[in-house]
């Protein structure tokens, strides 16, 4: 068992060293989050990568908002979240999340951290109206799935109700996500301080957060995976993945500093500590391999998958 499977390191192409993410796709990563790839490069780092891994098969990731264009540069765009929800089209959702999943899986990639279903936050949003976002993420993720790739519903428990209480959550944030835990992947928990309910912590870093409110309140009882540490601007990025995976968090996503994170791990499930926490998360991770690979289909090409994005609005 090798505990270096509940890490995610981000590879930041042009950045970031190729022979390291290889060593560290030997040491059992469970996958990579890539930034700032061509569409080659991607499918390059995936083959090289899958190659290295002693699994059967790596989880990469796409660490979007809107569509795959934020990570992989010459993906094109599509219609953003608000333009489609604007016009409540359902089908334009399906479409986005289905062509996004098909780009996705002809360059390797298995897994969008997608999508935001905060309630009128701002632009990644579907709107303001909890049950209409509530729909038109279940459509996209409809297509996502459909595609033959994973999704993730994403920041829990809602940017929009940062300064309000638990009561008022419930009407408003708290919705889309109710709507969605059946269909979700993963649950993402923001890394920002929601004053009324935890002042002290993240939520991403908060018991009362994921275990108190997501998992025993609200019942959700699938994978919860961190927000991308990099975003966050935490020095000290391995106590941080310690904290989340006490807090209830699975799988730790694109620590700048993954060396660090990866000792961490490996010291902590050596003494004792974290046991449960990685078996649990390697379940998981299993789980979610089968799942990718049982998809019964052929991938689009790369040139076939864009030219279908090019021709989203014809």
């Amino acid at each position: 068992m090798k505990p270096a499977r509940i890490v995610f390191p981000g590879f930041w192409f042009g950045e970031s060293d190729w022979s390291l993410a290889k060593e560290q796709a030997k040491r059992g990563v469970g996958g990579f989050c890539i930034y700032g790839a061509t569409a080659e490069q991607t499918r390059q780092f995936v083959q090289e990568m899958q190659e290295a891994s002693p699994y059967g098969h790596l989880l990469i990731c796409a660490d979007i908002e809107e569509d795959l264009s934020e990570v992989v540069k010459d993906a094109p765009l599509l219609p953003s979240n608000e333009e489609l929800g604007s016009t409540t089209d359902t089908e334009g959702a399906y479409r986005k999340g289905l062509i996004s999943a098909r780009m996705a899986r002809s360059l390797g990639i298995s897994w969008l951290l997608a999508p935001v279903v905060d309630v009128g936050y701002q632009s990644p949003a579907f709107g303001e109206n909890p049950m209409a976002v509530a729909r038109m993420a279940g459509d996209y993720v409809a297509g996502v799935s459909n595609g033959g790739v994973l999704n993730c519903v994403k920041y829990f428990p809602g940017v929009s109700g940062i300064l309000k209480t638990l009561a008022q959550m419930e009407d408003a944030e708290f919705v889309p996500y109710k709507h969605m835990f059946r269909r979700a992947d993963a649950v993402m928990p923001s890394d920002m301080v929601f004053p009324n309910i935890d002042p002290s912590s993240r939520a991403m870093m908060s018991e009362s957060i994921i275990k108190g409110l997501l998992k025993k309140r609200l019942n959700y009882k699938g994978c919860v995976i961190g927000a991308p540490l990099h975003k966050s601007r935490i020095k000290n990025e391995a106590a941080a993945a310690l904290k989340m995976i006490h807090c209830g968090v699975e799988m730790i996503m694109a620590p700048r500093d993954s060396q660090a994170v990866l000792d961490m791990v490996e010291r902590e499930f050596d003494k004792g500590n974290i046991v449960d926490a990685v078996i649990h998360s390697i379940s998981n991770h299993e789980m979610f391999t089968s799942k990718v690979m049982s998809f019964a289909m052929t991938p689009f090409s790369v040139e076939e998958s864009f030219e279908q994005a090019r021709n989203f609005r014809k």
